[in-house]
């Protein structure tokens, strides 16, 4: 009898845990008010969550009603919960920390009859408050967003755990202000129904954009791309963002026909200008931008790049792997561990094909490369792959970087027919409705470890990447061996290949491995008449082999791995005779022209682009050397080739706008120069580079006598300036957006300055609503002077000016206590 009872007992014990995971998310229906004046938001989130509970669980409650399952949502940590009901019932939630996640959880329990459902619809009611402005919630007069890492919507699953994040279709209404102005947008992905409401079919997470937008479109049905630019830019600005909209119509066109799937939905591109607070000055006072951001249909990009003259080669980047979301997360769910490898990896192994299509093979090398060396800096203390979680410090340089590269194995060791078909089969919504990286499966019971199809692959058709490549022609043998290599396990390999030495069996030479895993590599030997010998070599970890060659062969040079298919601890070691490579020589410039040795920054900038000639970046460095030895004319003849390049990144962009506006002012060409700086000062390289562009423009401006400083502007300083000093906090917020500048307000009333003079030295319009200002700062604070420059940035969106942004406070102490 006794054993009788504990059997029931076990029979009937519905630990809440058991059913964690037995609910999805099929869709988002989400409206949110924004309410600047509280800055925060009203929402109601409607889920309609499928259910994959046991059949017999309803019986199982009725014979144990003080231990139901629950149901748990996951919420932003600061989000009120008034109100929760589950298919129209009204339900009491529970709510608890989850520090890790710095989210709350908010659960209910699972009733004999909720059981039995297939479906429920869970609506859930609560206000978001945003008094502190984050990279991923925000709410003021200018702009506000929500986006998916705040927990703004409720989620059953976080992206940080096995299953991956909840994507689903989704609906979404956002109400903004009523007094709000009435050139404000909201922007989300999906069609858009009226101003304010858009439907998503593909798989996404919930956000949107608000802003003083102007819209550009392009591409038409088949390849719709709509850019969102700040209202009001001139002439220049508005050709910028018809070149970014240009170019995004190029990206959906490759991904249409690299994917064999055409277009789903428009893809926006949405100028954010909100900065997350940073360091970048002694006070502290200074904001950092932090506005980069991708989803499945939309990225948002900093709105500087609106005021530059052409698109870089990291925009292009940033907008392709964005862009490779809609057709990677969108068509299809993503689940399942090691889902990283598809959602974040995958898009930036596209990017690089894409690269390849639009500047040539040579660009799609130098992204991998890009990526190798960015791996670097993580790679001795990486974790696998497969168990990396997005809560991890390295997870963005590890799945970003490795991820990538480790798909280029794939496809190298496969073929590129093997692995572009299953690129395409993976988004076969006839045959695919949920994809993971293995077969997804979960643990069916706990003793025995035996595992069972996730509870979602029993009503869907659920495949694997790992399937698909078997299906397309690859061995399972391949497939095992890249998996237990690449993915499963962190194996570093190190070749190093040795003289070769004459022998008594011919020219040897020794190709060891020192570092981890067992690996075929090529070796490809060069003899003086400039034939190529290939072999191949088996090397373990930690061990060494040879390649013979006939006596007397006359060998230049013999490297392994010269497609560099290997993602290796150290690439500098590969040949023999070793190489100088351009990363080497450009660093040794760098170094030379930091110690103002220019002649050997020259030298050795020259000696990197005789390997690498059209690099831009080489060539920007040597423009500058060039520049600071008053070769005025070779310099400007190197910085406008750097301006001609396609690929262009953005530290050649910047220096060589920089260099060209030095040059400019030289000759007294004030207007050219203020042209050039302007671009310098918009690729935001660093704080450093900015204030000189900044110093330079207002150099050029006073020397074309265009200094312009409105009366309406210097009204607001000589107000700010006296509330600062003898005014009260209502006083001092009064002038300040404080949905931006909350942190920045509370500085100056809590450690109030007895000085504080601001002289302004030029303002310039950036578009209808924002004006920089350019100022000298003097200030007294707890005994010690301060001085220095600062750049403030106002706006006039709610129709009377006020300071939105402070994007550079750099003040060092001039005086006064030590």
């Amino acid at each position: 009898m006794k054993r009788l009872l504990i059997a029931l007992s076990l029979l009937t014990c519905l630990c809440p845990a058991l059913f964690a995971q037995e609910f999805e998310i099929k869709k988002y229906d989400v409206n949110a008010k924004v309410n600047v004046a509280t800055r925060s938001f009203d929402i109601t989130a409607k889920l309609r969550v499928v259910n994959f509970l046991p059949p017999d669980l309803a019986d199982r409650i009725l014979l144990s009603p003080n231990n139901r399952p629950r149901i748990t949502f996951f919420l932003n940590e600061k989000a009120k919960v008034s109100a929760l009901t589950v298919n129209g019932a009204a339900v009491t939630p529970k709510t608890a920390e989850d520090p890790r996640a710095k989210t709350q959880r908010v659960s209910f329990d699972i009733s004999s009859t909720m059981a039995g459902l297939a479906e429920m619809e869970v609506v859930m009611t609560y206000a978001l408050p945003s008094s502190e402005r984050g990279s991923s919630l925000h709410v003021s007069t200018s702009e506000c967003f929500a986006l998916p890492a705040s927990f703004w919507v409720p989620v059953i699953h976080t992206p940080y755990l096995e299953h991956g994040a909840d994507t689903a279709p989704m609906t979404l209404t956002v109400t903004l202000p009523d007094d709000a102005p009435k050139s404000l947008r909201v922007v989300a992905s999906g069609q858009r129904k009226s101003a304010n409401s858009f439907e998503q079919p593909l798989a996404v997470q919930p956000f949107f954009f608000t802003g003083d937008y102007d819209l550009i479109e392009r591409g038409g049905a088949s390849l719709p791309v709509e850019v969102y630019a700040p209202r009001g830019l001139n002439d220049a600005g508005k050709a910028q963002a018809q070149r970014i909209a240009a170019e995004a119509e190029k990206i959906l066109s490759f991904y249409a026909k690299y994917f064999g799937v055409p277009v789903a939905t428009p893809f926006r591109v949405i100028a954010s200008q909100a900065r997350g607070l940073g360091a970048a000055s002694s006070q502290d006072l200074a904001q950092a931008r932090d506005t980069a951001f991708s989803a499945v249909g939309a990225i948002s990009v900093d709105d500087s790049l609106f005021h530059r003259d052409a698109v870089d080669l990291g925009t292009v980047e940033l907008m392709a792997s964005a862009a490779a979301r809609q057709w990677i997360d969108g068509q299809v769910l993503l689940r399942g561990r090691g889902v990283g490898l598809l959602r974040d990896a995958l898009p930036i192994y596209a990017t690089a094909q894409y690269l390849g299509e639009r500047f040539g093979a040579a660009q799609k090398d130098a992204a991998f490369e890009r990526y190798r060396r960015a791996y670097l800096t993580v790679a001795r203390s990486d974790a696998p792959l497969l168990m990396t979680s997005p809560l991890e410090r390295s997870y963005t340089t590890s799945m970003f970087n490795k991820g990538a590269l480790v798909w280029r194995i794939f496809d190298m060791t496969l073929g590129q027919q093997v692995f572009e078909a299953t690129l395409r089969a993976m988004l076969n919504r006839q045959r695919v409705d949920v994809l993971s990286l293995n077969d997804w499966v979960v643990r069916a019971n706990e003793r025995t470890n035996a595992v069972a199809p996730a509870p979602l692959c029993t009503q869907s058709r659920c495949t694997s990447m790992r399937s698909l490549l078997i299906a397309n022609g690859a061995t399972k043998k391949q497939i095992d061996s890249l998996f237990e290599n690449w993915i499963e396990n962190v194996y570093l390999p190190d070749f190093v290949v040795g003289q070769p030495l004459a022998t008594a069996n011919g020219l040897e030479s020794t190709i060891a491995n020192f570092g981890s895993g067992d690996f075929t590599v090529e070796i490809v030997a060069t003899t003086e008449d400039n034939q190529t010998l290939k072999q191949t070599l088996t090397l373990k970890g930690g061990e060494y082999g040879t390649v013979t060659y006939p006596a007397g062969t006359k060998i230049k040079s013999i490297e392994a791995d010269v497609a560099r298919l290997f993602i290796q601890n150290d690439y500098t070691n590969d040949t023999f005779p070793r190489r100088v490579t351009a990363a080497n020589s450009f660093g040794q410039a760098n170094v030379a022209f930091s110690k103002n040795d220019f002649a050997t920054a020259e030298a050795k900038a020259r000696e990197a682009l005789a390997i690498d000639k059209d690099a831009a970046t080489l060539q920007a460095l040597l423009g500058r050397a060039l520049l600071a030895q008053k070769k005025n004319a070779d310099a400007k003849q190197v910085f406008t080739a750097v301006l001609k390049s396609d690929a262009l990144p953005i530290q050649a962009y910047g220096n060589a706008h920089l260099g060209l506006g030095d040059i400019a002012v030289a000759d007294s060409n004030f207007a050219e120069a203020a042209n050039h700086y302007r671009m310098a000062a918009f690729a935001d390289l660093d704080v450093g580079t900015t204030l000189t562009a900044r110093e330079g423009l207002l150099k050029a401006e006073r020397g074309a006598n265009a200094v312009k400083l409105p009366e309406d502007v210097r009204a607001f300083w000589k107000s700010f300036d006296n509330a600062i000093v003898s005014g009260t906090s209502d006083q001092v917020g009064a002038l300040l957006e404080l949905g931006n500048l909350r942190s920045f307000s509370q500085r100056l009333v809590i450690n109030k300055p007895q000085v504080w003079a601001t002289e302004l030295l030029r303002t310039e319009d950036w578009d209808a609503n924002q004006i920089a200002v350019d100022a000298l700062l003097k200030l007294r604070l707890e005994g010690k002077d301060y001085a220095g420059r600062a750049l403030f940035v106002m706006n006039r969106l709610s129709g009377k000016l006020l300071l939105s942004e402070v994007p550079i406070f750099d003040l060092k102490v001039t005086g006064g206590a030590q």
